[in-house]
């Protein structure tokens, strides 16, 4: 049965493990701190869904019908919804902030009664949505958008909330650029082709920073915040090393990298998968 329904998700953005986290490495994710999507449904009387925006409606019905094929496949019924599906994100799109699993998260929080989904459920129906977007997601980040909170990830383990409170100042600057994420994957997977022996440095060098990064997280929160931030740009230098072997971190990602260390940042990386988005800077308090 359709209910009036309103749920508001965050962004989300990677600290440590991209790439990496597909072949069972630990990532480090983090909501975002400003940025989220809201879901909001109505009733209605009339046949059919409404989405606002008309823009979304493509998508919406993409997903909506996947759901459908899914439930006929397991037995299930499932009645199409009648009404108003109202979405509005201030995630930009293909800046590796999580648009796609914000969205993902959101409708299968409104899916789960009319469905008959368990708690437990969520987090694997709102990866198999995101599969629709990505190929095959690794499903790291509908977990920290649901979580909402800090976590580590590891793929078929799931979130781990690390219980921090206290977070250093990260800023975020967007590099204009975008780049599709399954593109990404496909650079890294042709380059673990080519270079096997150096791919699986690069994954070892981004396990490494995985491991600086929560230590750090751990230690500023803790009071330690100096040894803290030493720890967490280590992470940010190991890890932007690793976009930069994958060939992911563009000329003008560089150039703004290397602005931002010049104006004081103790560490730059980008988050995501790569080739544009968000540069991430860290900064003394």
């Amino acid at each position: 049965m359709w209910r009036s329904f309103h749920s508001r998700v965050p962004g989300k953005w990677v600290l440590a493990g991209e790439h990496a986290v597909l072949r069972g490495a630990t990532a480090v994710a983090l909501p975002h701190p400003e940025l989220g999507l809201t879901l909001a449904f109505e009733p209605g009387s009339f046949e059919g869904l409404r989405v606002v925006p008309e823009s979304a409606a493509r998508v919406i019905l993409e997903l909506l019908e996947s759901v459908r094929d899914a439930c006929e496949e397991r037995g299930r019924s499932f009645g199409a919804p009648a009404g108003t599906l109202e979405i509005q994100s201030s995630i930009p799109i293909g800046a590796g902030l999580g648009s796609s699993a914000a969205l993902c998260v959101a409708m299968s929080r409104w899916l789960r009664g009319p469905l008959g989904l368990a708690e437990r459920e969520l987090l694997d129906f709102a990866t198999q949505l995101e599969d629709r977007f990505h190929g095959k997601s690794s499903g790291m980040d509908v977990a920290v958008i649901a979580t909402g909170e800090p976590v580590t990830f590891v793929r078929g383990v799931g979130p781990k909330p690390l219980g921090v409170k206290h977070l250093p100042k990260f800023t975020f600057h967007d590099t204009a650029l975008r780049c599709r994420t399954h593109e990404c994957v496909s650079r890294v997977e042709a380059f673990r082709d080519r270079e096997p022996a150096r791919a699986m440095r690069v994954d070892e060098a981004m396990g490494e920073a995985a491991r600086f990064a929560i230590e750090g997280l751990v230690q500023y929160d803790r009071g330690d915040r100096s040894r803290g931030l030493e720890l967490l740009a280590q992470a940010m230098a190991r890890g932007q090393e690793c976009f930069r072997a994958w060939d992911l971190l563009p000329p003008e990602a560089g150039e703004l990298e290397r602005s931002l260390l010049a104006e004081g940042a103790l560490g730059v990386k980008i988050t995501g998968a790569g080739g544009g988005g968000m540069l991430v800077a860290l900064w003394k308090d």
